[in-house]
């Protein structure tokens, strides 16, 4: 699945590069740069002081560039200066494969090679960044021999050495000098060493197409020994170098479940140089969305398209077949969740009406129509999870926010499922599963005392039975329910001939009507858990004998003739269905009650 991922990101790669060079105007612009456009372009270097020192004009500063990315208002400061793209590059070019792999053994110092410097500021402050630390440092850049001992990784270094050649140790001495020099006296840089973002040093030629190729020649000088997860894993076959990538793959003597035991090479999969490089890039790419919140990739196979966006974005991309990948920003870029993409558009393929099918919850804003899968999903966010749904599809179980036991069980439980049907496969059956999570939810509402917000929550399960049936069924028949029960409550008991779904709607009124009578200030709604949670209709019957002898006393024999044709009925009528109707009976409950009503209504 990865593999398909970098393959449609090496086929952007190639397009954006025959662009550019039939597009080109600038001089300065390497071979390279082109093939990595839209991965730097898409590169947000860290917040922080970037200063350019020009070696060709006696190691003459220029003035900082400040860079800080807002992650709120996703605006990056200093992209507006012209200098911007050309020390992004440098940037990118000088950064470390990760914090376990640095040139400086003590990693105060965090770039890769000898024309940057990267510290945070307050290493000055907190006087790590002493002379024997910028001196280990530039020691290793003078030798790296030193550096790679072992083996395995002297023999990458070599390689490295056999294509680029050893370093410039006369350049690396005259900028080692600059740094000692910096250090004993760091007003050399009139800028602000407060702070704990960082501040990284470039240096620079007159000849900015020069200058990039060094940088690239440096930074690959340290990604060959560096690539690799392990350089222990490392294997020959025909002339050609094959190790085991670093990316999302953390094998080490603390994991040995990653390894492969059914082969002499324990790694789980081994790539060459040319395509451990490639996918380096792909999760350099995926890091940089990650930066911008960008944490849902789609990967259109037919279109070789790759799009990134935010969570609740209305830019869902139309796939026919693909692939979806979750990115989250840690230390680096992780992929927390990945499935296939079928059939996939940002509208629905018929608009969902969200509809007030039991009348008294007209005050909610929400009703109408959706014709886009954003809408949908923010409508299943409001009214069934409270809004805990949107930014949780992903997120541990143990850093979930604060919400009662409920609600938080069937996100957790439904939460995967739903994910899959809104974003990734429309066609998902996930009729059955919004049916149980429904009456989870309206039920838990109601235990909770919620009762008007389990009506709307009911008419949302009532509408998206509808959606999924195509037809108004649903929405018909509750009509018929409430009128039906609205015409029976004052007629003559002989005229008055039940429906089952009228029943169990009469019994939810019922109830209704029973919490009505309680003289307590808090109407004790946990009490209808005993119907809502009943399995046969007998039982149900038994309850409301016990209610009514609760309640009696409140009961006037003469002027609640409604009650008691309620009542009667209920006891004498014996429905035909085995199961008991929820929907209905929790219909009768949460709708305005009928017992109340004046007759000329």
């Amino acid at each position: 699945m990865l593999y398909d991922a970098i393959a449609v990101f090496d086929k952007m790669l190639n397009a954006q590069a025959d662009r550019q060079r039939s597009q080109e105007t600038d001089e300065t612009c390497t071979e390279l740069e082109r093939r990595t456009k839209l991965l730097v372009d898409n590169y947000i270097p860290k917040d922080g002081t970037y200063v350019l020192i020009n070696m060709d004009k006696d190691f003459q500063c220029e003035t900082p560039l400040e860079i800080k990315f807002d992650k709120k208002s996703g605006e990056l400061q200093g992209k507006t200066d012209g200098r911007y793209p050309y020390i992004r590059y440098l940037d990118y070019n000088s950064k470390l494969i990760e914090m376990n792999k640095p040139i400086d053994t003590k990693k105060v110092i965090h770039s890769n090679q000898m024309y940057a410097f990267f510290i945070k500021k307050d290493s000055i402050a907190e006087k790590k960044l002493t002379s024997s630390v910028v001196d280990g440092y530039y020691k290793t850049l003078f030798a790296p021999e030193i550096k790679y001992t072992k083996p395995a990784a002297k023999k990458m270094y070599q390689q490295a050495v056999a294509e680029l050649g050893e370093p410039d140790r006369k350049t690396l001495d005259k900028i080692w000098e600059w740094i000692k020099a910096w250090l004993k006296n760091p007003e050399l840089l009139t800028i602000d060493y407060s702070g704990k973002d960082y501040l990284k040093l470039f240096f620079v030629y007159d000849d900015e197409k020069k200058t990039k190729e060094l940088y690239e020649k440096e930074n690959k000088r340290y990604v060959i020994p560096n690539i690799y997860n392990n350089n222990d894993y490392n294997v020959t076959a025909g002339g050609t170098i094959f190790g085991m990538p670093s990316n999302n793959m953390g094998l080490n003597a603390k994991k040995p479940f990653l390894e492969n035991k059914n082969r002499k090479t324990p790694a789980p999969y081994l790539l060459n140089m040319e395509q451990v490089m490639l996918q380096s890039r792909f999760f350099d790419y995926l890091w940089g969305h990650a930066c911008k919140g960008n944490v849902n990739v789609y990967v259109d196979f037919e279109n070789e398209n790759i799009t990134a966006i935010p969570d609740k974005s209305r830019d869902i991309p139309n796939i026919k077949d693909g692939l979806y990948l979750r990115i989250k920003k840690g230390k680096e870029v992780e992929i927390v969740d990945s499935d296939v993409v079928i059939a996939l558009s940002r509208n629905l393929s018929k608009t969902f009406y969200f509809k007030e099918i039991l009348k008294g919850m007209n005050d909610e804003p929400l009703y109408g129509a959706c014709t886009e899968t954003v809408q949908l999903a923010a409508v299943i966010d409001e009214v069934f999870f409270d809004k805990f749904l949107s930014f949780n599809y992903f997120t541990d179980p143990m850093d979930l926010p604060q919400m009662d036991g409920g609600l938080k069980y069937c996100l957790l439980t439904y939460r995967n499922r739903i994910f899959t049907w809104l974003y990734k496969a429309p066609q998902y059956h996930i009729r059955q599963v919004i049916q149980e999570m429904g009456l989870k939810l309206i039920k838990n509402k109601i235990a909770h005392g919620y009762l008007l917000r389990a009506g709307v929550q009911l008419n949302l399960l009532l509408s998206l039975e509808d959606y999924f049936n195509g037809n108004k069924e649903k929405e018909e028949l509750m009509e018929t329910i409430q009128e039906d029960f609205r015409e029976h409550i004052d007629m003559a008991k002989e005229d008055w001939t039940f429906s089952d779904s009228e029943y169990y709607y009469a019994v939810g009124q019922l109830i209704g009507y029973f919490l009505s009578l309680s003289k307590s200030a808090k109407k004790p709604l946990s009490m209808a858990n005993q119907f809502l949670n009943a399995d046969s209709d007998s039982l149900i019957k038994e309850k409301i004998g016990q209610m009514f002898i609760r309640y009696d006393h409140a009961i006037d024999m003469e002027k609640d003739t409604r009650a008691k044709n309620v009542i009667s009925h209920i006891l004498t009528y014996e429905p035909t269905c085995k199961k008991v109707m929820q929907k209905e009976l929790i219909a009768g409950l949460t709708a305005s009650s009928a017992f109340y009503r004046k007759k000329e209504q």
